[in-house]
């Protein structure tokens, strides 16, 4: 087992042999233990667990054979938390202790839209969830610029995804785009067009559309530039924000 407690999972079966049938057979018989209660039980209790099998061997051995699942991410929609493993598939964060899901360290994806999900059906396009999962190391490959763990998208269905540096500012993500060709564009931006002592002052840069990147500064300074391959960026328009006074 690579994350369940041996000792967890030890004391649900002993809790199956201890004791009596009907105050008269013991519970400890390997005859008449019955491995598919046994097996239901666990799966009851740990919702890591994808598949238990349990195999006698007499006359007093008991093998337990865990398949665990891979929890991937944490997934918030109408104030609900919810668990991803691998396949997409949601486990209520409830499930789970909060010792349990502070030792994954997962990214958390928040869609803001609040729409509630089926726990019958994964919430995520596979593709998509795997552009979330792959965000991080890619942009940290490439550009060298760390992500926080916690996303946001305005709808799932969306396609579009937020994410904080730790430098403070934000990166707009499309999954349309593409991650390698977004990635190509962010490096392209940051090395030909902002000055790394300029980080600081951004409030964020836009790649969701192919071959544009938009980027604004907190003093409301925005830029459009423009690249065919996503290497060369060349500006387009500059412009600030300006609030139009009422008379």
């Amino acid at each position: 087992m690579e994350k369940l407690e041996e000792m967890s999972v030890r004391n649900i079966i002993e809790n199956k042999i201890t004791g009596k049938f009907f105050q008269a057979v013991e519970k400890n018989n390997l005859i008449l233990f019955n491995k598919r209660g046994a097996k239901k039980t666990l799966l009851e209790n740990f919702k890591r667990i994808e598949d238990a099998r349990i195999e006698k061997f007499f006359p007093d051995v008991l093998k337990i054979i865990i398949k665990e699942r891979k929890l991937t991410m944490l997934f918030y929609s109408g104030e609900i938390c919810h668990i991803l493993n691998e396949k997409g598939e949601p486990y209520l964060a409830e499930n789970f202790s909060a010792e349990e899901l502070e030792k994954e360290n997962l990214i958390a994806l928040n869609d803001l839209s609040g729409t509630l999900i089926n726990l019958d059906a994964n919430p995520l396009e596979s593709d998509f969830q795997k552009f979330a999962l792959n965000i991080a190391s890619k942009v940290l490959d490439d550009t060298g610029i760390i992500l926080k763990k916690n996303y946001e998208t305005p709808s799932r269905m969306s396609g579009d995804l937020r994410a904080e540096t730790e430098e403070g500012w934000k990166i707009f993500f499309g999954a349309s785009v593409g991650l390698e060709k977004e990635a190509l564009m962010l490096k392209a931006v940051l090395d030909n067009k902002i000055e790394k002592e300029r980080r600081k002052d951004l409030e964020y840069i836009d790649l969701r559309i192919d071959n544009k990147v938009f980027y604004k500064f907190m003093d409301g300074t925005q830029q459009e530039t423009q690249s065919t391959q996503g290497e060369e960026i060349s500006p387009v328009v500059e412009k600030k924000d300006e609030k139009k006074k009422k008379k």
